[in-house]
């Protein structure tokens, strides 16, 4: 035992303590001082563009590099931004450490349109490449056509409020209140054609409600 001892000693002597870097200390002061700014802008409920921009930013950041060890399925509110919580294990812990992912609906809404601008972008380059390298017109229409389909206008987000003249309108004359042509069953979006009894057919709101009567009878009955 002694004898034991006696080599670990002067291992220990030989080697010295572990020493924990000043760079991992310093990249988790870093994301504690990232996950703080974000918390400061999802807390602002009529951020500006900057402001939003400057959460894209973070966001993307800190998932790249204070997250690589979280798992776990993001959530998002509508609204309002949304913590999923999630265990990560380092290799070298001890202990399980929590990592914080924050998401809102604004940055999702950026990231997917981000996603969308740059496939594109790689459209549009490979159409050029191919008309550069003498590619008939029908041999490029299908992408072209696919192209003017999905990227001439990507971002389809604001919504528009329609006001009750509007709407009362757009009903008397066949549309949804919208503006939007109804189903075949005269229902407009978010409404279920519903038999109510006795050959009676109504659209009732998928989110509960009032029920209201076809807007046209179409050919669905």
């Amino acid at each position: 035992m002694n004898k034991i001892l006696r080599n670990l000693f002067c291992l220990f002597a030989v080697f010295g303590p572990v020493a924990v870097s000043a760079a991992d200390v310093s990249e988790r002061a870093d994301c504690t001082t990232i996950q703080a700014r974000i918390n400061e802008l999802t807390a602002i409920e009529a951020p500006t563009d900057a402001q939003s921009a400057e959460l894209t930013q973070l966001q993307t950041q800190y998932r790249a590099n204070c997250a690589r060890s979280a798992s776990g399925r993001r959530t998002a509110s509508a609204g309002r931004a949304s913590v999923a919580t999630v265990a990560a294990t380092p290799v070298a812990a001890a202990t399980t450490s929590v990592e914080t992912v924050i998401v809102t609906t604004a940055s999702t809404l950026n990231e997917y349109l981000t996603s969308r601008q740059n496939l594109c972008d790689e459209l549009k380059s490979d159409i050029d490449t191919f008309v550069a390298n003498g590619a008939s017109d029908a041999e490029i229409e299908p992408l072209q056509n696919q192209y003017d389909a999905d990227c001439t206008d990507i971002d389809k987000s604001e919504t528009v409020e329609i006001d009750a003249e509007t709407a009362a309108r757009n009903v008397e004359s066949g549309l949804c209140e919208d503006g939007s042509k109804p189903n075949q069953f005269g229902c407009c979006e978010g409404e279920t054609f519903t038999d109510m009894g006795n050959l009676v057919f109504a659209c009732c709101p998928d989110d509960g409600g009032t029920c209201f009567p076809p807007i046209n009878s179409g050919n669905a009955i």
